[in-house]
């Protein structure tokens, strides 16, 4: 990728490597729209794009005087200005890095972008093309506004501009300017302007209900959800069937409580709350709620009471501090072709504890290895200024997607080795996510056993050993 290339020749040979049959697949599904935007397919006809409208290769976006917002296979997130033109060249996900395709070209106008999985494993195959430059990915966010130069700007990761003039990598925080296509691309302090959406529900803007609904420009991340893209949070969770549902508890008596889990259930949520969920073996519903969060992918809260019928343990108790995890699984951690995953906290319930200690803070991380189905996690888990220092190790089911796993040690914990599990499941295209709920018996009085949930983002996706 370091050779220098002309945009217009890369243009051509991936027109003529992707005949016009193969262009029909759908890539990315609308997030939401503001205003007349459509979309120009490859033979020519135009159709009106609103939320829930599918694109795929061959389409060119064009915003007018609106802008969109597109949520595409392998869960990357593209935001386009006013006055934008894009266009899917050739677009693949399976999850196998040497056949995954994302080639892009940005006619004119401004986008910013938060790549998913095409490019993580094989970076050449991500590339944004524009007629000054071309843009190539090492796993990122950044932004780019294109008239007769472009602007360039990393907000995670690098990038690499290349043209006629060389090539330049942009990393975490800079920004680059490119004068022409045969101008070196240069830093500058200068930072593309994208100004953000208005603050109010306009033309036929559809955002998402409840209290992870927001604007990227508050630059919310409290534990509460993902920093999103200009405009509103991708996607909510919509009441249905084929959910996952974990939950952890104390009951009305005290102790320790339980564990549910129902698979292939069917969930009913109130704008970003789970309020009940249900399958053939039971059924847990909300009585009181305390926190709830949602990124479009999975869900995450906790009940302060509920209630539990069926076939499961706590049926007829009544069910304190609920921490729950809601999801739909990945179908397929097959098609990820025995890669190894890293991922990040992305967001958690505040911990509660048996002890009668409250409030807290969760960090942490977990990698995954889909050859060995095996996974790790790191915590660190503060609560009543007593921080525990978590690490444990567990096994993936690779036909469901759900895994589970022990606490090896604890630092903090009066415990060696601790008494502690957690459980959860993969969620997303290309197990872009993971939830658990979690406890662990810290040992300490006045605090006890700790219980919560916990969810991550994957951050990089490579191949395994």
């Amino acid at each position: 990728m370091a050779k220098p290339f002309t945009p217009a020749r890369l243009t051509l040979a991936i027109a003529l490597a992707f005949p016009l049959h193969a262009l029909a697949d759908n890539a990315a599904r609308v997030e939401f729209t503001s205003g007349d935007v459509r979309a120009l397919a490859a033979d020519g006809s135009s159709r009106v794009l609103a939320r829930g409208a599918q694109v795929g290769s061959g389409d060119t976006v064009d915003t007018g005087s609106g802008r969109a917002q597109m949520r595409f296979t392998d869960g990357s997130l593209v935001s386009l200005q006013p006055q934008t033109q894009f266009r899917i060249d050739q677009y693949a996900f399976a999850g196998k890095p040497t056949e995954d395709r994302g080639f892009f070209s940005l006619i004119k106008g401004g986008l910013r972008t938060i790549t998913g999985l095409v490019g993580k494993g094989n970076r050449s195959n991500y590339k944004l093309t524009t007629s000054v430059a071309t843009i190539g990915i090492r796993g990122t966010e950044f932004s780019v506004v294109y008239g007769n130069s472009i602007n360039v700007t990393t907000g995670d990761g690098a990038v690499d501009v290349c043209n006629g003039g060389g090539c330049l990598t942009v990393s975490d925080g800079q920004s680059a300017y490119v004068a022409d296509q045969s101008t070196p691309p240069v830093i500058t302090e200068v930072k593309t302007d994208l100004p953000p959406p208005p603050p109010s529900n306009s033309g036929n803007l559809t955002p998402p209900q409840g209290d992870d609904t927001f604007l990227v420009s508050e630059n919310r991340s409290e534990g509460g959800g993902l920093d999103v893209l200009d405009g509103y949070a991708g996607g909510s969770l919509q009441s249905g069937d084929g959910y996952y549902v974990y939950g952890q508890y104390v009951d009305q008596y005290g102790g320790y409580g339980g564990l549910v889990m129902l698979d292939s259930a069917t969930a009913s949520f109130e704008g970003s709350t789970l309020v009940s969920a249900s399958n053939s073996n039971g059924d847990i519903q909300a009585s009181s709620v305390a926190e709830a969060h949602q990124d479009g992918i999975i869900g995450w809260g906790r009940w302060t009471s509920g209630s539990c019928s069926g076939e499961f343990d706590c049926a007829g108790d009544t069910l304190l501090d609920v921490h729950y995890i809601a999801g739909k699984p990945t179908p397929d951690l097959a098609a990820l072709g025995g890669a190894s995953g890293t991922y990040a906290l992305s967001g958690y319930t505040t911990p509660t504890t048996s002890g009668g200690a409250s409030g807290g803070s969760v960090s942490g991380s977990m990698t995954a290895d889909f050859s060995a189905y095996t996974l790790s996690v790191g915590m660190n888990v503060t609560v009543s200024a007593t921080t525990f220092g978590l690490t444990g190790s567990g096994s993936i089911n690779s036909g469901t997607a759900a895994f589970s796993g022990s606490f090896s040690n604890c630092s903090g914990c009066s415990f060696s080795p601790p008494s502690g599990s957690f459980h959860g499941f993969f969620a997303g295209a290309g197990a872009e996510r993971a939830g658990m709920v979690y406890t662990f018996d810290s040992g300490i009085g006045g605090i006890n056993k700790v219980s919560g949930a916990a969810v991550f983002t994957q951050t990089s996706l490579g191949l395994g050993n």
